[in-house]
């Protein structure tokens, strides 16, 4: 007997054009007030928190956050990185801009919705890797927030990879700069109230060589899902021997938290065969 799909297509119906609406209105509004004062924390971030907002609600995407978030500026906050609906999730109670890689910003439609966030996109090409992360380090201390996926990576959202320690050196700076990490856990955990298992988090997890436009559909068309940001207590590189203590310290705190919650899931969905 054929497997039942997760999915509805009335409801893919139904989110598109809305996703069309809200991706056509809410960019009119913005350039102009980047127009009249592209420095305003409107601007900057009320705005694009407002677009993040519009879109997780659009996909039923229903984000409990735990935790106190860093208002110091300027602050690093790194997450690990299950899916692109991460920056919705994230962009939505964040206030920063996001890195991506440069390659985003000649994708169709996404490319120009970066610009539009204030995404910071460098080079993955390890000749140039220096002087990328001096560019974002250049931003923390101008007093700008960053959001970054120190993972390099997307994952199945059951477990961390290894952050990489090199980008780590953006928050090193001259001791009258305190620049502040913020370590945050993203759990895909519940699907129409009830826990996910692996099978149900692939249809919001985007990993691996999964083609995207089909997975972008599929997970318009999904029932509400709730997702937990856990936000872990901020710290400064200074207070670690290296930046690779200091990825590792942060690394422990994200993976320690995501597999408490996707352990609590495997058990329960086990217990009630």
């Amino acid at each position: 007997m054929p497997t039942k799909r997760p999915y509805s297509i009335a409801l893919i119906c139904l989110r598109l054009p809305l996703l069309i609406l809200w991706l056509i209105l809410l960019p009119i509004p913005a350039l102009l007030i980047r127009l009249i004062s592209p420095h305003s924390t409107l601007a900057t971030e009320k705005m694009p928190m407002l677009f993040h907002r519009g879109v997780s609600k659009i996909f039923g995407l229903r984000l409990k956050v735990s935790g106190s978030l860093s208002h110091h500026r300027p602050t690093l906050y790194i997450s690990n990185h299950v899916s692109y609906l991460d920056i919705f999730l994230l962009g939505s109670v964040v206030p920063g801009f996001f890195i991506a890689k440069s390659e985003v910003a000649g994708w169709p439609l996404f490319g120009k919705l970066a610009r539009l966030q204030n995404t910071l996109f460098i080079e993955r090409n390890s000749r140039h890797a220096r002087a990328q992360v001096d560019i974002l380090q250049q931003q923390l201390i101008a007093g700008n927030n960053l959001i970054l996926f120190p993972e390099g990576t997307s994952t199945d959202g059951a477990h961390v990879e290894p952050f990489k320690s090199s980008l780590f050196h953006a928050a090193e700076s001259e001791p009258e700069i305190n620049i502040q990490i913020q370590p945050m856990t993203l759990a895909y955990t519940h699907h129409k109230g009830q826990l996910m298992d692996q099978s149900l988090r692939d249809y919001y997890a985007w990993y691996s060589t999964m083609p995207f436009l089909s997975h972008f559909i599929q997970s318009m068309g999904m029932r509400n899902a709730d997702i937990e940001l856990i936000l872990h207590s901020p710290v400064s590189i200074r207070e670690f021997e290296s930046r690779k203590a200091c990825a590792e310290n942060c690394w422990n705190a994200v993976n320690d938290a995501l597999v408490t919650r996707v352990k609590t899931t495997v058990s329960t969905n086990n217990e009630s065969y």
